[in-house]
């Protein structure tokens, strides 16, 4: 019977010898890798083409390594009308870090004008499936 207090001693170090040999791994792989994608739509924008187009800066974080596809919506009061568009870029393999792509956002019907006007970027990656940012951003000339 003092033979159990023993084994399961031993079992418990060896345990715990093989947890901590695999713990400075896995730290390091975090701090390589962010935990989380982001993405930030940047202000101002600026219009282009007498309001055909806005130009809108994106930065995004993904994994480093993976795809990932940035997009922009935009939607403004437009007079007595709504201005819409958007646009959007594949990225082959992401950095890691902050990555800006500029995305020009192509006015659907009406055109779009200086002023604030609702946005909405989007970043899809294999790792996090969908990440939105929605706001409000100016639109300068």
């Amino acid at each position: 019977m003092k033979t159990f207090p023993k084994i399961a001693a031993v079992v418990a170090v060896a345990g715990a010898a093989v947890f901590a040999s695999v713990l400075p791994g896995s730290a390091d792989v975090a701090a390589q890798s962010p935990s989380v994608g982001a993405v930030r739509v940047e202000s101002p924008a600026t219009l282009d083409a007498r309001g055909a187009v806005v130009r809108v800066s994106v930065t995004v974080v993904c994994t480093p390594g993976q795809p990932a596809y940035v997009g922009i919506d935009l939607v403004q009061r437009s007079g007595g009308d709504i201005a819409r568009g958007g646009d959007s870029h594949y990225i082959p393999s992401c950095t890691g870090g902050a990555q800006t792509v500029e995305l020009i956002a192509t006015a659907y019907e009406e055109p779009f004008r200086k002023g604030v006007t609702w946005a909405r970027g989007s970043l899809n990656t294999p790792s996090y499936g969908t990440i939105y940012d929605e706001r409000e951003i100016e639109i300068v000339r």
